[in-house]
């Protein structure tokens, strides 16, 4: 089934410079890259994005960790991109790996550059669980037009 879905690129993994690396994984999925753009997180972003974990007691964790003021990044850069094809959010959810990096296969992006510091699981990549998931996150991060 074809379908879209949304990919961030945190900024652990921007620091680390491995906005190449994934993309170029990503871009084998035999998967069209629909949208791409340069945004913000804010705490305000984070929360919405995140709003499924409303009241749980790591989300201050998850958005400290979002922002990169977790690892000292203070210009809360996130690259958020939508890519389309057949079964994209498994193609993409399976080069991922595994939400937390120390279950995820070792060639998997997550496994290969995930980790946890100072108690905070880094995946250094989000991406879209399930299509209506996917359609409430494109919305979140891209303006109507924005998407090809």
């Amino acid at each position: 089934m074809k379908e879209r879905t949304l990919i961030l690129i945190k900024p652990d993994a921007i620091s680390k410079k491995l906005t190449g690396v994934i993309l170029d994984r990503l871009l084998h999925l035999d998967l069209e890259m629909k949208g791409a753009k340069v945004r913000e997180m804010t705490e305000e972003l984070a929360r919405e994005h995140y709003s499924n974990l409303a009241g749980k007691p790591f989300l201050p964790s998850v958005i400290s960790f979002m922002r990169g003021d977790l690892n000292g990044i203070t210009d809360h850069r996130v690259y958020a991109f939508v890519f389309e094809g057949e079964d994209a959010i498994s193609k993409v959810r399976a080069a991922l790996g595994a939400t937390d990096p120390a279950k995820a296969d070792p060639w998997t992006i997550r496994g290969a550059f995930g980790c946890f510091k100072d108690g905070v699981m880094q995946n250094c990549v989000h991406a879209s669980g399930c299509k209506e998931d996917a359609e409430r996150e494109i919305s979140l991060w891209f303006n109507p037009g924005e998407v090809l």
